[in-house]
């Protein structure tokens, strides 16, 4: 019976921390989304492009 709660816990260690590894990247990936919105955005022919509607 030990085992098996061993076991469990153990399965669920890794998936918390697998889960948090994945956070992480998807936090990497975000920022650097933004950065390449703020890029585009701060771009003189983006903003007059956005702003003649295009």
């Amino acid at each position: 019976m030990v085992l098996i709660y061993l076991t469990a816990f153990s399965w669920l260690s890794y998936t918390i921390i697998n889960q948090q590894q994945q956070i992480v990247k998807l936090e990497q990936q975000l920022q650097y989304e933004q950065m390449k919105y703020k890029i585009i955005i701060n771009d003189p022919l983006v903003r007059d492009a956005m702003e003649a509607g295009g």
